[in-house]
């Protein structure tokens, strides 16, 4: 999951689709002068000097994205977005020469606004500032955004203002048609004397790309003071937001327990937005969905587990089992052999690569890998269960039964299980004990389609027309193709 720009979206900005009522499908119909070439070029060139590109780095000095940023000031203050900086342990700016210098401390945040002013260590004769205009522009108004897009330096869009908009809780915010990309958040909105109007701020709202800018007015408010290195902001958002994941997992993992997975997943989820590293918190929101039945939606936490949790056995054996549910058999094999390097004596990876063996019509595998499971666990129902599944593809029904059998004695209540001890006892001519085993299983699960016909057509082949057709009445409003099917062979 590679971003290389995290982007953090405010709840002022989040309830901003709302209130424009996007999609925006009117802007001002009105015709404009061009300006002249030469007069956009001298601006573009007296501008470039004043923006910088923002590098950032974690601890390990490992670079996390960039965006852009530019001087308002000869100390060497920066306005930018917020969001640049967001996770970020060491920063540094590039100018438009290649010159790199430090980003010593944050000087004013405005996070509501999604602005930050940064102090950089620069000699002064490097700074060039740009100049504040303190109107907000015109509907209308003809601007530039000078920005640094996907790793480009110095690309330059222009557009209009084609709305401005009153926020409630915010104030105003400005919609451009001048478009703004990744790397270009923090980029200045220039009017056409160079005057910066506004910041860009990038955002993704309904699926579309829509270009904003935060008036520039927000930038006067921010008041420049001693402020705190990047170490010291990241450590104390960390460490509270470690603190709060947490709670929030322990919490999660007491409705897991208790077998409420719908409960746990919403503390899962929140977990994993405070702390979007912690693995176990990823893993449990996939057992919960695949639990759920959700399998697809619990691929993608299982895999960011997987991701960050490589060394952990469990996690692979668990994705094995969720990508053999979508029948992709390959890849679920290859994790559950990753998952048996790591911890050899894993019964479950076992048992998961031999439903998987099983799958792929490979039953003599699926026998061996079930036997291995047993051997680690012998009270694994699950296990045995498989390994009669195994057996019974092969017609080898006597062993199919005692593997059967076995998983009812550790789980007296295995539906399935008593299921296909009937279905082999079925195989075997052994009609009676066929009956007794598919009741077995309906009283465990009363609506199990698949017992309700089978037992329909062994009461068949003992001559009971009559019981048959109760069971046809029954699985008529439970699945109305095997109902179909067992209804052709009482009337044949």
């Amino acid at each position: 999951m590679v971003n290389p720009l995290k982007i953090r979206r405010h709840l002022s900005i989040r309830i901003l689709a709302w209130i424009l009522g996007i999609p925006f499908f009117s802007l001002l119909l009105i015709s404009f002068p061009a300006l002249p070439q030469t007069d956009l070029t001298d601006l573009i060139k007296k501008a470039e000097p004043s923006i910088v590109v923002i590098l950032t780095y974690d601890q390990k000095g490992k670079r996390l994205g960039q965006g852009t940023g530019f001087f308002i000031a000869k100390n060497g203050d920066v306005i930018s977005n917020h969001h640049v900086l967001q996770g970020a342990s060491r920063s540094r700016v590039k100018l438009s020469s290649g010159e790199e210098y430090t980003v010593t401390r944050l000087a004013a945040e405005d996070p509501e606004g999604d602005l930050v002013r940064i102090a950089v260590d620069i000699p002064e004769e490097k700074v060039t500032p740009l100049s504040i205009s303190p109107a907000t522009p015109r509907v209308g108004e003809k601007v530039v955004v000078i920005g640094t897009p996907l790793g480009l330096d110095q690309t330059v869009s222009d557009g209009i203002v084609s709305a401005i908009r009153e926020i409630p809780g915010f104030g105003k915010i400005l919609q451009m048609t001048a478009p703004i990309s990744p790397g270009s958040s923090g980029s200045p909105v220039l009017n056409m004397k160079g005057d910066v109007v506004g910041i860009a701020t990038f955002l993704l709202v309904a699926g579309q790309n829509l270009n904003f800018a935060v008036p520039a007015e927000r930038i006067s408010k921010m008041t420049a003071s001693s402020g705190r290195s990047l170490p010291e902001r990241e450590e104390r958002r960390k460490k509270a937001a470690a603190e709060e994941a947490t709670e929030l997992y322990a919490a999660g993992l007491r409705y897991m327990w208790a077998g409420k997975y719908e409960m746990a997943l919403p503390y899962f989820i929140e977990t994993v937005k405070r702390d979007p590293k912690h693995g176990r918190a990823f893993f449990q929101l996939g057992y919960c969905l695949s639990r759920l039945g959700k399998n697809r939606e619990a691929l993608g936490p299982y895999l960011k587990a997987q991701e960050l949790r490589p060394k952990d056995p469990t996690v692979h054996s668990n994705l094995c089992g969720v990508l053999g549910q979508l029948d992709l058999y390959g890849e679920a094999g290859e994790a559950c052999k990753q998952a048996l390097q790591l911890s050899p004596d894993l019964a479950e990876a076992h048992n998961n690569l031999a439903w998987v063996y099983q799958q792929q019509a490979r039953y003599s595998e699926a026998i061996e890998s079930s036997k291995q499971a047993i051997r680690l666990q012998p009270d694994f129902a699950e296990a045995h269960y498989n390994l009669g599944n195994g057996y019974a593809a092969l017609k080898k029904y006597d062993q199919a039964a005692d593997a059967y059998k076995q998983a009812i004695r550790l789980e007296f209540d295995y539906a399935e299980a008593h299921l296909n001890l009937g279905a082999a006892y079925n195989q075997m001519g052994r009609y009676e004990e066929a009956i007794d085993s598919y009741k077995r299983a309906l009283r465990m699960k009363p609506l199990m389609p698949e017992a309700h016909l089978n037992l329909g057509m062994t009461y068949l082949k003992l001559g009971d027309k009559g019981s048959a057709i109760e069971e046809y009445k029954i699985l008529k409003d439970l699945e109305k193709e095997m109902a179909n099917r067992l209804f052709d062979l009482i009337y044949e």
